[in-house]
Protein backbone atom coordinates (compact mmCIF):
# COMPACT_ATOMS: atom_id res chain seq x y z
CA UNK A 1 0.00 0.00 0.00
CA UNK A 2 1.26 3.52 -1.11
CA UNK A 3 1.80 6.23 2.25
CA UNK A 4 -0.39 9.42 1.10
CA UNK A 5 0.92 12.72 1.55
CA UNK A 6 0.74 13.48 5.26
CA UNK A 7 -1.53 16.30 6.22
CA UNK A 8 0.27 19.45 5.89
CA UNK A 9 2.24 21.08 8.62
CA UNK A 10 4.19 24.34 9.51
CA UNK A 11 7.52 23.93 6.95
CA UNK A 12 10.66 24.18 8.89
CA UNK A 13 12.42 23.83 5.20
CA UNK A 14 14.89 26.02 4.27
CA UNK A 15 15.97 27.73 0.95
CA UNK A 16 18.98 27.09 -1.40
CA UNK A 17 20.87 23.94 -1.94
CA UNK A 18 20.38 22.47 1.48
CA UNK A 19 16.90 21.73 0.49
CA UNK A 20 17.72 17.91 -0.29
CA UNK A 21 18.60 17.62 3.17
CA UNK A 22 15.64 18.74 5.09
CA UNK A 23 13.56 16.85 2.91
CA UNK A 24 16.12 13.77 3.19
CA UNK A 25 15.41 14.90 7.20
CA UNK A 26 11.63 14.85 7.07
CA UNK A 27 11.13 11.69 5.28
CA UNK A 28 13.21 10.07 7.63
CA UNK A 29 11.52 11.27 10.60
CA UNK A 30 8.37 10.30 8.82
CA UNK A 31 9.66 6.76 8.59
CA UNK A 32 11.02 6.96 12.40
CA UNK A 33 7.67 7.82 14.09
CA UNK A 34 5.23 5.32 11.98
CA UNK A 35 3.60 7.96 9.24
CA UNK A 36 5.87 5.65 6.61
CA UNK A 37 5.18 2.34 8.21
CA UNK A 38 7.76 -0.45 7.25
CA UNK A 39 7.50 -2.27 4.21
CA UNK A 40 5.04 0.55 2.86
CA UNK A 41 5.26 2.14 -0.34
CA UNK A 42 6.74 5.92 -0.59
CA UNK A 43 4.74 8.95 -2.23
CA UNK A 44 6.20 9.44 -5.90
CA UNK A 45 8.99 11.49 -6.24
CA UNK A 46 6.53 13.86 -8.66
CA UNK A 47 4.23 13.79 -5.42
CA UNK A 48 6.97 14.61 -2.77
CA UNK A 49 8.47 17.17 -5.22
CA UNK A 50 5.01 19.08 -5.63
CA UNK A 51 4.55 19.02 -1.34
CA UNK A 52 8.11 20.22 -0.62
CA UNK A 53 7.91 22.52 -3.25
CA UNK A 54 10.94 21.59 -5.13
CA UNK A 55 12.05 19.41 -8.12
CA UNK A 56 11.72 15.42 -9.14
CA UNK A 57 15.34 15.77 -8.89
CA UNK A 58 16.16 17.56 -5.72
CA UNK A 59 13.71 14.49 -4.02
CA UNK A 60 15.59 11.81 -5.75
CA UNK A 61 18.81 13.05 -4.16
CA UNK A 62 16.94 12.98 -0.99
CA UNK A 63 16.10 9.51 -1.45
CA UNK A 64 19.44 8.25 -3.01
CA UNK A 65 20.75 9.01 0.83
CA UNK A 66 18.04 7.56 2.16
CA UNK A 67 18.98 4.03 0.38
CA UNK A 68 22.52 4.47 1.89
CA UNK A 69 21.59 4.43 5.46
CA UNK A 70 19.10 1.11 4.10
CA UNK A 71 15.92 2.96 5.53
CA UNK A 72 14.30 2.69 1.97
CA UNK A 73 14.84 0.52 -1.39
CA UNK A 74 14.17 1.78 -4.54
CA UNK A 75 13.15 -0.83 -7.75
CA UNK A 76 12.73 0.98 -10.69
CA UNK A 77 9.40 0.94 -12.09
CA UNK A 78 7.74 0.18 -8.97
CA UNK A 79 9.07 2.99 -6.87
CA UNK A 80 10.25 3.64 -3.10
CA UNK A 81 9.61 1.27 -0.32
CA UNK A 82 10.61 1.78 3.73
CA UNK A 83 12.97 -1.36 4.61
CA UNK A 84 11.80 -3.20 7.28
CA UNK A 85 12.95 -1.30 10.89
CA UNK A 86 16.32 -2.29 12.46
CA UNK A 87 15.90 -2.96 16.37
CA UNK A 88 17.33 -0.08 18.37
CA UNK A 89 19.01 -0.66 22.11
CA UNK A 90 16.00 0.81 23.79
CA UNK A 91 18.19 2.46 26.16
CA UNK A 92 21.55 3.46 25.34
CA UNK A 93 22.77 6.08 23.03
CA UNK A 94 23.08 4.37 19.27
CA UNK A 95 25.75 2.09 18.97
CA UNK A 96 28.42 4.54 16.73
CA UNK A 97 29.39 1.60 14.23
CA UNK A 98 26.34 -0.08 13.63
CA UNK A 99 24.04 2.55 13.72
CA UNK A 100 25.76 6.04 13.07
CA UNK A 101 22.69 8.33 14.06
CA UNK A 102 22.08 11.88 14.17
CA UNK A 103 23.87 14.99 14.57
CA UNK A 104 21.29 17.75 15.50
CA UNK A 105 21.78 21.45 15.38
CA UNK A 106 19.49 23.05 18.32
CA UNK A 107 18.96 26.54 17.42
CA UNK A 108 16.44 29.57 17.65
CA UNK A 109 14.77 30.32 14.63
CA UNK A 110 16.59 32.57 11.63
CA UNK A 111 17.73 35.99 13.27
CA UNK A 112 17.44 37.65 10.51
CA UNK A 113 14.75 35.72 8.26
CA UNK A 114 17.44 34.35 5.61
CA UNK A 115 18.55 32.27 7.16
CA UNK A 116 22.06 31.81 5.63
CA UNK A 117 24.01 31.83 8.54
CA UNK A 118 22.13 28.22 9.67
CA UNK A 119 22.62 27.39 5.96
CA UNK A 120 26.44 27.96 5.72
CA UNK A 121 27.12 26.27 9.11
CA UNK A 122 24.50 22.78 8.34
CA UNK A 123 26.78 22.56 5.02
CA UNK A 124 29.90 22.74 7.53
CA UNK A 125 28.37 20.44 9.79
CA UNK A 126 27.51 18.14 6.69
CA UNK A 127 30.53 18.44 5.52
CA UNK A 128 32.65 16.78 8.41
CA UNK A 129 30.38 14.28 8.82
CA UNK A 130 28.92 12.96 5.87
CA UNK A 131 31.95 10.66 5.23
CA UNK A 132 31.43 8.86 8.65
CA UNK A 133 28.18 8.16 8.12
CA UNK A 134 26.65 10.11 10.10
CA UNK A 135 23.60 12.54 9.12
CA UNK A 136 22.88 15.63 10.54
CA UNK A 137 19.50 17.84 11.09
CA UNK A 138 17.53 20.74 12.51
CA UNK A 139 15.57 21.91 14.95
CA UNK A 140 14.13 25.33 15.90
CA UNK A 141 12.91 26.87 19.10
CA UNK A 142 11.06 30.16 20.13
CA UNK A 143 10.48 29.47 23.48
CA UNK A 144 12.67 28.31 26.69
CA UNK A 145 10.01 25.27 27.24
CA UNK A 146 10.53 24.65 23.50
CA UNK A 147 14.56 24.07 23.79
CA UNK A 148 14.08 22.68 27.04
CA UNK A 149 11.96 19.82 25.00
CA UNK A 150 14.29 19.65 22.10
CA UNK A 151 17.62 18.47 24.68
CA UNK A 152 15.70 16.11 26.78
CA UNK A 153 15.80 14.41 23.41
CA UNK A 154 18.98 13.43 23.94
CA UNK A 155 17.93 10.30 25.73
CA UNK A 156 16.53 8.61 22.13
CA UNK A 157 18.98 5.98 20.72
CA UNK A 158 19.32 7.81 17.19
CA UNK A 159 20.68 11.23 18.53
CA UNK A 160 24.43 11.35 18.54
CA UNK A 161 25.00 14.49 19.31
CA UNK A 162 24.12 18.34 19.66
CA UNK A 163 25.17 21.37 18.37
CA UNK A 164 23.16 23.62 20.20
CA UNK A 165 22.67 27.67 20.32
CA UNK A 166 21.86 28.09 23.78
CA UNK A 167 19.43 30.15 25.12
CA UNK A 168 20.84 32.70 28.00
CA UNK A 169 18.78 31.13 30.60
CA UNK A 170 19.29 28.83 33.96
CA UNK A 171 17.08 26.17 32.83
CA UNK A 172 19.00 26.00 30.01
CA UNK A 173 22.39 25.44 31.96
CA UNK A 174 20.60 22.83 34.40
CA UNK A 175 19.37 20.69 31.45
CA UNK A 176 23.12 20.83 29.71
CA UNK A 177 24.54 19.84 33.22
CA UNK A 178 22.47 16.75 33.27
CA UNK A 179 23.78 15.49 29.05
CA UNK A 180 26.86 16.25 30.59
CA UNK A 181 26.78 14.32 33.64
CA UNK A 182 24.93 11.61 31.48
CA UNK A 183 28.35 12.13 28.99
CA UNK A 184 26.18 13.48 25.69
CA UNK A 185 27.89 14.95 23.64
CA UNK A 186 27.28 18.73 22.75
CA UNK A 187 29.08 21.41 21.43
CA UNK A 188 27.56 25.30 22.14
CA UNK A 189 27.65 27.69 19.61
CA UNK A 190 27.62 31.71 19.52
CA UNK A 191 27.29 31.70 23.29
CA UNK A 192 28.19 29.53 25.86
CA UNK A 193 28.07 28.76 29.86
CA UNK A 194 31.28 29.29 31.71
CA UNK A 195 29.92 26.76 34.86
CA UNK A 196 30.06 23.95 32.31
CA UNK A 197 33.98 23.87 31.04
CA UNK A 198 32.17 22.02 28.28
CA UNK A 199 32.83 22.50 24.28
CA UNK A 200 32.06 25.61 22.32
CA UNK A 201 33.15 27.36 19.19
CA UNK A 202 32.40 31.09 18.67
CA UNK A 203 33.33 33.72 16.41
CA UNK A 204 36.09 35.81 17.67
CA UNK A 205 33.86 39.09 17.96
CA UNK A 206 36.59 40.85 19.66
CA UNK A 207 38.84 40.75 17.24
CA UNK A 208 36.01 41.34 14.83
CA UNK A 209 34.99 44.24 16.43
CA UNK A 210 38.19 45.77 16.49
CA UNK A 211 38.49 45.15 12.89
CA UNK A 212 35.82 47.48 12.27
CA UNK A 213 36.74 50.42 14.40
CA UNK A 214 40.45 50.27 13.08
CA UNK A 215 38.63 50.46 9.34
CA UNK A 216 36.64 53.21 10.27
CA UNK A 217 39.68 54.71 12.24
CA UNK A 218 41.93 54.54 9.08
CA UNK A 219 39.13 56.28 7.03
CA UNK A 220 39.93 59.43 9.67
CA UNK A 221 37.05 58.51 11.46
CA UNK A 222 37.32 59.64 14.99
CA UNK A 223 33.72 60.11 17.06
CA UNK A 224 32.64 56.48 16.43
CA UNK A 225 29.56 55.79 17.81
CA UNK A 226 28.11 52.02 19.19
CA UNK A 227 24.85 50.70 19.02
CA UNK A 228 24.23 47.49 20.40
CA UNK A 229 21.34 44.74 20.99
CA UNK A 230 20.99 43.67 24.49
CA UNK A 231 24.37 42.26 26.40
CA UNK A 232 22.70 38.46 27.65
CA UNK A 233 25.04 36.44 25.52
CA UNK A 234 28.47 36.01 25.24
CA UNK A 235 29.14 36.89 22.06
CA UNK A 236 27.76 40.61 22.16
CA UNK A 237 29.58 41.05 25.27
CA UNK A 238 32.67 40.29 23.40
CA UNK A 239 31.69 42.30 20.32
CA UNK A 240 31.24 45.25 22.97
CA UNK A 241 34.28 44.38 24.64
CA UNK A 242 36.65 44.53 21.13
CA UNK A 243 34.91 48.24 20.21
CA UNK A 244 36.33 49.49 23.67
CA UNK A 245 39.40 48.17 23.44
CA UNK A 246 39.42 49.29 19.70
CA UNK A 247 38.83 52.89 20.51
CA UNK A 248 41.26 52.98 23.81
CA UNK A 249 44.37 51.15 21.11
CA UNK A 250 43.59 54.14 18.94
CA UNK A 251 42.69 57.15 21.66
CA UNK A 252 40.01 57.44 21.15
CA UNK A 253 36.87 57.52 23.68
CA UNK A 254 33.44 56.38 23.53
CA UNK A 255 31.34 58.87 26.23
CA UNK A 256 27.34 59.41 25.58
CA UNK A 257 28.09 57.26 22.21
CA UNK A 258 27.00 53.96 23.48
CA UNK A 259 23.31 52.68 22.92
CA UNK A 260 22.16 49.33 24.39
CA UNK A 261 19.05 47.98 22.91
CA UNK A 262 16.47 47.37 26.30
CA UNK A 263 15.65 43.76 26.50
CA UNK A 264 11.81 43.08 26.42
CA UNK A 265 11.74 42.03 30.28
CA UNK A 266 13.52 45.90 30.58
CA UNK A 267 10.37 47.32 28.56
CA UNK A 268 7.77 44.55 29.93
CA UNK A 269 5.50 45.11 26.18
CA UNK A 270 4.20 42.79 23.55
CA UNK A 271 5.57 45.15 21.18
CA UNK A 272 9.01 44.78 21.84
CA UNK A 273 9.79 45.35 18.20
CA UNK A 274 8.34 49.06 18.19
CA UNK A 275 9.31 49.82 21.35
CA UNK A 276 12.89 48.72 20.33
CA UNK A 277 12.74 50.78 16.94
CA UNK A 278 11.35 53.32 19.18
CA UNK A 279 14.44 53.44 21.56
CA UNK A 280 16.70 53.48 18.28
CA UNK A 281 15.06 56.57 16.79
CA UNK A 282 15.74 58.24 20.57
CA UNK A 283 18.56 57.78 20.15
CA UNK A 284 19.67 58.15 16.60
CA UNK A 285 17.60 61.65 17.24
CA UNK A 286 20.40 62.53 20.23
CA UNK A 287 23.78 61.56 18.22
CA UNK A 288 22.89 63.52 15.58
CA UNK A 289 21.40 66.56 17.58
CA UNK A 290 25.02 66.41 20.08
CA UNK A 291 28.15 69.05 19.96
CA UNK A 292 30.11 66.65 18.13
CA UNK A 293 27.91 64.12 16.08
CA UNK A 294 29.09 60.98 15.21
CA UNK A 295 30.40 60.70 11.29
CA UNK A 296 30.37 56.70 11.94
CA UNK A 297 27.96 54.09 13.58
CA UNK A 298 28.95 50.67 14.20
CA UNK A 299 26.06 48.55 15.12
CA UNK A 300 26.41 44.80 17.16
CA UNK A 301 24.04 43.41 14.19
CA UNK A 302 23.43 44.17 10.51
CA UNK A 303 19.88 44.06 11.48
CA UNK A 304 20.52 47.13 13.48
CA UNK A 305 22.45 48.76 11.13
CA UNK A 306 19.51 48.15 8.66
CA UNK A 307 16.95 49.93 10.74
CA UNK A 308 19.71 52.88 11.61
CA UNK A 309 20.32 53.15 7.52
CA UNK A 310 16.27 53.77 7.16
CA UNK A 311 15.82 55.63 9.91
CA UNK A 312 19.10 58.00 8.53
CA UNK A 313 17.52 57.59 5.39
CA UNK A 314 14.01 59.37 6.43
CA UNK A 315 16.36 62.19 7.94
CA UNK A 316 18.09 62.73 5.08
CA UNK A 317 21.42 62.14 6.03
CA UNK A 318 23.45 60.14 3.69
CA UNK A 319 25.39 57.12 4.13
CA UNK A 320 28.23 57.14 3.97
CA UNK A 321 28.93 61.31 2.25
CA UNK A 322 27.43 62.83 6.11
CA UNK A 323 27.76 58.99 8.04
CA UNK A 324 29.58 55.55 7.67
CA UNK A 325 27.91 52.71 8.77
CA UNK A 326 28.91 48.89 9.91
CA UNK A 327 27.11 46.19 11.03
CA UNK A 328 27.93 42.89 11.96
CA UNK A 329 26.47 39.34 10.93
CA UNK A 330 26.91 39.50 6.73
CA UNK A 331 22.90 38.73 6.41
CA UNK A 332 21.80 39.07 3.16
CA UNK A 333 20.06 41.99 3.27
CA UNK A 334 23.60 43.89 3.95
CA UNK A 335 24.15 43.41 0.02
CA UNK A 336 20.54 44.73 -0.76
CA UNK A 337 20.53 48.14 0.76
CA UNK A 338 20.43 51.30 -1.71
CA UNK A 339 23.94 51.74 0.07
CA UNK A 340 25.50 48.02 0.53
CA UNK A 341 26.47 47.68 4.04
CA UNK A 342 29.91 46.73 5.07
CA UNK A 343 30.15 44.27 7.63
CA UNK A 344 31.71 41.90 9.89
CA UNK A 345 31.42 38.37 8.32
CA UNK A 346 31.09 35.24 10.25
CA UNK A 347 33.13 31.91 9.04
CA UNK A 348 29.84 29.68 9.67
CA UNK A 349 30.73 26.84 7.60
CA UNK A 350 34.21 26.42 9.65
CA UNK A 351 32.81 26.48 12.81
CA UNK A 352 29.99 24.23 11.30
CA UNK A 353 32.83 21.89 10.12
CA UNK A 354 34.31 22.03 13.35
CA UNK A 355 31.33 21.62 15.24
CA UNK A 356 31.01 18.06 13.21
CA UNK A 357 34.42 17.09 14.30
CA UNK A 358 34.19 17.93 17.63
CA UNK A 359 30.66 15.83 18.09
CA UNK A 360 32.75 12.68 16.12
CA UNK A 361 35.67 13.05 18.99
CA UNK A 362 32.94 12.97 21.72
CA UNK A 363 31.46 9.88 20.04
CA UNK A 364 34.56 8.31 20.20
CA UNK A 365 35.64 9.23 23.40
CA UNK A 366 34.00 11.19 25.69
CA UNK A 367 36.96 12.20 27.91
CA UNK A 368 38.80 14.13 25.77
CA UNK A 369 39.78 17.80 27.11
CA UNK A 370 36.91 19.85 25.88
CA UNK A 371 37.33 22.34 23.07
CA UNK A 372 37.00 25.72 23.32
CA UNK A 373 38.02 27.83 19.97
CA UNK A 374 37.22 30.86 18.52
CA UNK A 375 36.78 31.45 14.88
CA UNK A 376 38.21 34.41 13.11
CA UNK A 377 36.11 36.72 11.09
CA UNK A 378 36.47 38.81 8.09
CA UNK A 379 35.68 42.43 7.50
CA UNK A 380 33.82 42.99 4.12
CA UNK A 381 34.34 46.33 2.89
CA UNK A 382 31.01 47.82 1.16
CA UNK A 383 30.04 51.45 0.16
CA UNK A 384 28.40 52.28 3.38
CA UNK A 385 31.91 53.43 4.98
CA UNK A 386 33.62 55.73 3.24
CA UNK A 387 36.39 58.98 4.15
CA UNK A 388 35.56 60.90 7.38
CA UNK A 389 33.62 64.13 6.37
CA UNK A 390 35.52 67.19 6.74
CA UNK A 391 34.60 69.69 9.39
Amino acid sequence: MRNAIPEKRESRLMSGKLMYMQIEQEIRERIRSGVYAPESQLPTENELGREFGVSRLTVSKSLANLVKENLISRTRGRGSFVNARRREAPESFADPVSEPGIFKFISPPYSNGDGMEHNRLLEGMNDAVRQQGYNISIDFFSSIDEELELLKNYTKPINNGFAVWPASDPATLEQLKIMQRDRFPFVQLDSYFEELNGNYLLTDSSAGARMAVRHLYGLGHREIAYLTAPLDRVSLSERFAGVLAGLAGAGLGIDGRIGVIPTSEEVNLHNIKERQLDFIRSWLDRQLGGRTPPTAIFCSNDTLAVSVFRLLEEKGVRVPDEISLVGFDNISAASWLPVPLTTVAHDFFRIGSLAGKILMQQRRDYNTLPIQYRVQPNLIVRKSTGPAPVK
